[in-house]
């Protein structure tokens, strides 16, 4: 994956391979592709956590869907807006 600067409130796509799990099971289980859109949070060398819905309200509600990703698992990082 190629160094961009990724910064607080940017729009992002990330692309990564997601852990799964079976319980007592013989199943041969690898990860799963999976992605998400949303803006950056917080990005570190372990981490990215992105809010993927926020209110938007004058009354600075800090509720929202988030997701964090460890970066060893991110396959691919694009800004989008």
């Amino acid at each position: 994956m190629a160094k961009m600067k990724v910064s607080k409130g940017d729009a992002v796509y990330v692309e990564w391979m997601d852990i799964t799990a079976d319980l007592h099971s013989d199943a041969k289980l690898e990860p799963a592709a999976a992605e998400v859109m949303g803006w950056v949070d917080s990005i570190t060398k372990k981490f990215i956590r992105l809010s993927t819905c926020r209110y938007k309200t004058d009354d600075h509600c800090d509720l929202k869907d988030q997701i964090a990703i460890p970066m060893g698992c991110v396959e691919r990082l694009e800004i989008i807006g």
